[in-house]
């Protein structure tokens, strides 16, 4: 029997890992423990000493990766917050109307808080204590919810006389609420805050009482 080109290349009992394919590994195993470093010291006290301690790993192999201490902190920030919003997505009942959807990311960010309170740190608290660029990068996440939170607009009779920057100042509220739960203790428990959540973000289009029925369906 022959085997494809590749395998046959390849030692027996051996394989070989690519240059790209091993970087990816150490890439992933500092991030994962720069995430629990960053949220447990906060940014301020974190050393990059800190961090290739808690990797297992090299000071040159981290400059290898990383340009310093708030890039690596951006890449922490970017790689949680793509997740989260590829489960929050997963969430999300298709066929479902604004409300529903809306009811429906509330939750997943409260699981984040939940499931992953470290990570939920990271976005909410150490982001805005990261300089200039991890506080550009935090500011640009709460704009990116705004278009999908003017979606209900079109629900409310009286949509367009709602405050210009009502979507603005929810989104703000909202992330002020949940910072201020991780900075007080942790995550436990934070679903029980939806029906609270869903009366401030959805209420204003739908009335707060149906916002409500949606947390607790």
């Amino acid at each position: 029997m022959t085997l494809p080109g590749p395998l046959a290349k390849q030692p027996v009992g051996r394989t070989r890992l690519s240059r790209a394919t091993v970087e990816e590994h150490q890439r992933e195993r500092i991030l994962t423990a720069a995430i629990a470093v960053f949220a447990k010291r906060g940014f301020q006290q974190t050393s990059i000493d800190n961090i290739v301690a808690a990797a297992k790993t090299s000071v040159g192999s981290f400059y290898g990766l990383f340009k310093g201490k708030g890039d690596c902190f951006l890449h922490c920030y970017e790689r949680i917050v793509s997740r989260a919003r590829r489960d929050i997505e997963a969430l999300l009942p298709e066929d479902a109307g604004w409300p529903e959807r809306a009811s429906a990311a509330l939750g997943g960010i409260l699981g984040l808080l939940e499931e992953d309170p470290m990570a939920a740190r990271i976005v909410f608290v150490e982001a805005q204590t990261a300089g200039c660029e991890g506080l550009a990068r935090y500011e640009q996440t709460i704009d990116s919810v705004l278009p999908a939170l003017r979606g209900g607009r079109s629900l409310s009779a009286g949509g367009e006389s709602l405050p210009a920057n009502l979507e603005e100042a929810t989104a703000a509220g909202v992330a002020w609420l949940l910072h201020e739960r991780l900075v007080s203790g942790s995550g436990a428990g934070s679903r029980e805050l939806l029906p609270e959540l869903a009366a401030i973000v959805i209420g204003p289009y739908v009335g707060e009482a149906e916002a409500r029925r949606l947390a607790r369906s």
